[in-house]
């Protein structure tokens, strides 16, 4: 029997008894409410205010409750829900953010975007290798054994946000992130570290803050290898594990590791959305100037630390199934000389520096700046800043605009000119990508016609020849029905011709007898 392929047809078979024993030993508290699936229920139809979790995801992928706040946010960037990750994405996930904090980094959505894409598998989705970058996972297992009918339900209170499940036919396009955009010190250490996904042990995942199910509160986990303490890294690209002793230590007084990573989880508070941190974090190691460095000097904000989120809105695409129906916000913009009314998902203001994927953008909403700026105007002109900030800046500041003082205005003028620097490459880059995907859509296009007139002259060499096929029947049928005639016709002549021997047969006996008996 095949794999099941089909997320509507997928039933739990776990008992309330089975589920109770599974939180018990994963440490899920019962105040989310437990609950084993009815056997006719679905995992693409939970209970109303529940969402469904696998058993697999804390079995063999490595994931734990409370959920940390990487996993939350990569949740919540990709709009997914945690019933239609693929085990073996999860496991990529979760060994990604292993990897980080045993390089002692946080884990950066950004950077997980250089490695990983989000991509279907069947109807389930699942995270695999980025084309620009194929050296993080080493080796994975191929079979997971029986997985899809091991689910429960949970109270959606288990999350800090409105879990959405993802439609299996929304667009996949998040392209990934440069290498001048990340950390180079970050990038090449986990370059470095190509590692097997694998199950690991609880006392690796206490150890680097992903599980707080540690018993011994005055203690810390320790692994041992030939008497010497061994560092959480090497356990990780150690593919022979089978000598490391598992023991602890006495907790250094307000060091306890269970209570020093708690900040990495959602145990109720501290949660950030991806809305307003982007998912994002960054090592405070120095880089070189970007156009983000620039930004963040001209708002005067001190620059990132390894948990300062950074604003880098600009580089999120975000499909047309990430614009939530029910969160319709609208927005006023200035049209070829006159206003309009749109929704979300039209073209933001330049000065927010959105990059919202334009697939959606309304013809009639695109914005033509009427301005009085010409080529040989400078930004030093206080009049020419304030007409080109006058159609740059949102409606809210434009009545505002004529009140500033020059320096102020300079600012915002350099502000919003970084800005449009910004848009510019990538808003390229999107058209190139966009004008290749054309051709290649022109190519298909091409041979589907090529291919549909190929099969319309095979359909009508089927039509030739079934109405030979016919023909050759219907005289068939005659000429059946003219030899069925011939045979009738001939079996009657024989039938006589019996019938006539029988009696001159009893006429020469009758002789016989009476000449006999004479």
């Amino acid at each position: 029997m095949g794999a099941l392929k089909d997320l509507a047809r997928s039933f739990s078979r776990l008992t309330q008894e089975e589920v109770d024993l599974f939180c018990l030993e994963h440490g899920i508290d019962k105040q989310f409410n437990p609950t084993a699936p009815a056997c006719d229920a679905s995992i693409d139809k939970p209970i109303p205010g529940f969402i469904a979790l696998y058993c697999r995801h804390f079995e063999w992928s490595n994931l734990r409750y409370p959920f940390s706040f990487f996993v939350l946010n990569l949740l919540e960037y990709y709009r997914v829900s945690f019933g239609q990750v693929h085990p073996k994405g999860m496991a990529r996930v979760l060994h990604f953010e292993v990897l980080c904090r045993a390089l002692g980094y946080d884990p950066s959505l950004l950077l997980f975007r250089r490695f990983f894409r989000l991509a279907k598998n069947g109807d389930w989705f699942t995270f695999e290798n980025t084309k620009v970058e194929t050296c993080l996972v080493s080796s994975m297992v191929t079979t997971l054994g029986s997985w899809k009918n091991t689910f429960f339900w949970v109270s959606e209170s288990i999350i800090p946000f409105k879990m959405v499940w993802r439609h299996p036919d929304a667009v996949l396009n998040d392209p990934e992130p440069s290498e001048s955009e990340l950390n180079d010190a970050f990038l090449s250490a986990i370059r470095g570290c190509p590692s097997r996904v694998r199950p690991f042990p609880e006392h690796l995942l206490v150890l680097l803050g992903v599980s707080n199910i540690w018993a011994k509160v005055d203690r810390d986990p320790v692994l041992m290898r030939n008497g010497l303490v061994m560092s959480a890294l090497d356990f990780i690209k150690s593919d022979d594990t089978s000598d490391v002793v598992f023991e602890d230590a006495p907790t250094v007084p307000g060091e306890n590791v269970v209570v020093r990573t708690s900040e990495q989880r959602f145990e109720g508070s501290g949660y950030v959305s991806v809305a307003n941190a982007k998912g994002f974090t960054k090592s405070n190691v120095p880089k070189p100037s970007t156009r983000r460095l620039s930004r963040r000097l001209l708002k005067a904000t001190p620059q990132s630390t390894s948990t300062e989120p950074v604003d880098l809105s600009d580089d999120i695409e975000v499909s047309e199934d990430q614009v939530e129906v029910e969160v319709e916000k609208e927005k006023e913009l200035v049209v070829r000389g006159k206003k309009v009314r749109g929704k979300k998902g039209v073209a933001t203001p330049v000065q927010e520096s959105s990059s919202r994927d334009v697939e959606g953008l309304n013809p009639e909403g695109t914005y033509v700046p009427a301005w009085l700026v010409k080529n040989d105007d400078t930004f030093k002109d206080a009049a020419v800043c304030e007409d080109a900030l006058s159609h740059l800046a949102p409606p809210s500041v434009r009545e505002a605009i004529a009140e500033m003082d020059d320096d102020t205005m300079l600012s915002r003028m350099v502000l919003t000119t970084c800005n449009l620097a910004a848009m510019l490459p990538q808003g390229i880059t999107r058209f190139r990508q966009r004008m290749r995907e054309y051709e290649d859509f022109s190519k298909k296009k091409d041979k589907m016609k090529s291919s549909l007139a190929s099969m319309k002259k095979e359909v009508a060499g089927f039509a030739e020849k079934e109405a030979a096929w016919k023909k050759e029947i219907e005289d068939l049928k005659k000429m059946h029905a003219i030899e069925m005639g011939d045979l009738k016709k001939s079996f009657e002549a024989s039938l006589l011709k019996l019938k006539a021997d029988r009696e001159a047969l009893s006429v020469q006996q009758q002789a016989f007898r009476e000449e006999k008996g004479g």
